[in-house]
C-alpha cells in the first residue's frame, strides 16, 4: 500500500466528521436536541459493541469515578457543540471546538503536572489572539452559542486530559467503549421529557449523522494505523474546510476576513501542540475518537 495512503484516510475522517455535523444540524430542526444527542450516542456504542467481543475487552475497571467524570464531561460538551452547531455557521463551531488541544495542554499541565513548556506558552498565547479575532462585535462567535461553543472546546479538552489519565491503566478500547455506554444510559433519560418520534427524513438525518461519524472514526482510526500522530493530527484540521464548504454550499455562510484571520491562528496553534505532544489529533464530541491497535 502506498505510503501516503493514510492521508487519504485522514481527509476521508475530516470529512466524514464536517459532515456529521451538517447531519446534526439538520435533525436539529425537526428533533429536540436531547434526542440527537442520545441517539448519536447510541449509534457509536452500537458500532463498539462487535469490537468489544472481538477484542475480548473486559468492562470490569477500579477506576469507575474517573470514566464517569470523563463521561460526564464529554457528554456535556457534546450537548454544548450541538448547540453551537444549531445556533452558529457550520464551521465556527466546528472550529470553536477544536480549540480543546489548547485547553488539553493547559490542564495536562495543571492536573498531570506536564512541563509548560516555551511551545506550550506561545500556542496558548496564539490561541488567545485568534479567539479575540474570531470574537468581534459583527461576528455570530460574539454570541451565547459563541461562548458556549468555546466552553464546548474546553469541556473536551479536560475530557481528552482524563482519557489521557485513564490510559495509564485502562486500555484504549475500554475507555472509548465505557463512554459510549454511560453517555447513552445517561443521555436517554433528559431524552424522555421532551421525546418527539421522527419523521421519515428526520430518521435520514439521524441514520446520516450516524454513518458519517462512524465513517470519521473509522478512517481516523486507519490513518493513525499507518502513520504517526504528528503527522495525522495536523490534518484534522482540515474538517474545518469541508464544514466551511458545506456551509457555503447549503446554507450560504462565508467567513470575515477578521474571523479567516482568527481561524488561521487557531488551527496554527492546535498544530504546534500536537506535533509538541505527539497526540491524536481533536475529533468533536459527537465523533467516536480513534481506537487504539492494541486495545
Amino acid at each position: 500500500m502506498p505510503s501516503r495512503t493514510w492521508v487519504l484516510f485522514a481527509l476521508l475522517s475530516a470529512a466524514g466528521f464536517a459532515i456529521m455535523a451538517a447531519f446534526v444540524r439538520l435533525a436539529s430542526q425537526s428533533l429536540p436536541q436531547s434526542e440527537v444527542v442520545f441517539f448519536r450516542n447510541f449509534t457509536a456504542l452500537l458500532m463498539l459493541v462487535p469490537l468489544l467481543y472481538r477484542h475480548r475487552i473486559s468492562l470490569r475497571t477500579s477506576r469507575w469515578g474517573l470514566h464517569l467524570f470523563r463521561t460526564s464531561i464529554g457528554l456535556s460538551a457534546m450537548y454544548l457543540y450541538f448547540y453551537a452547531l444549531f445556533h452558529l455557521p457550520l464551521a465556527d463551531a466546528l472550529l470553536l471546538n477544536y480549540t480543546s488541544p489548547l485547553f488539553i495542554a493547559l490542564f495536562a499541565v495543571l492536573w498531570l503536572k506536564e512541563r509548560w513548556t516555551r511551545g506550550r506558552q506561545l500556542a496558548a498565547i496564539a490561541g488567545l489572539l485568534g479567539v479575540a479575532l474570531l470574537s468581534h462585535p459583527s461576528s455570530s462567535i460574539a454570541s451565547p452559542a459563541g461562548l458556549l461553543g468555546l466552553l464546548s472546546g474546553a469541556l473536551a479538552g479536560l475530557a481528552l486530559t482524563t482519557v489521557k489519565k485513564l490510559s495509564q491503566t485502562e486500555p484504549g478500547l475500554r475507555i472509548v467503549i465505557m463512554f459510549a455506554l454511560g453517555a447513552s444510559i445517561i443521555s436517554f433519560f433528559p431524552m424522555l421529557w421532551d421525546f418527539s418520534w421522527p419523521s421519515t427524513e428526520a430518521w435520514a438525518w439521524l441514520i446520516g449523522m450516524g454513518l458519517f461519524g462512524n465513517i470519521g472514526h473509522l478512517a481516523l482510526t486507519r490513518a493513525y494505523q499507518m502513520a504517526p500522530a504528528s503527522q495525522v493530527s495536523p490534518m484534522s484540521y482540515s474538517s474545518l474546510l469541508f464544514a466551511g464548504l458545506i456551509g457555503f454550499l447549503f446554507w450560504h455562510e462565508t467567513p470575515d476576513l477578521q474571523g479567516l484571520a482568527g481561524a488561521l491562528i487557531i488551527v496554527g496553534a492546535g498544530i504546534m501542540v500536537a506535533r509538541e505532544r505527539l497526540e491524536p489529533a481533536p475529533t468533536p464530541p459527537g465523533g467516536v475518537p480513534p481506537v487504539d491497535r492494541n486495545p
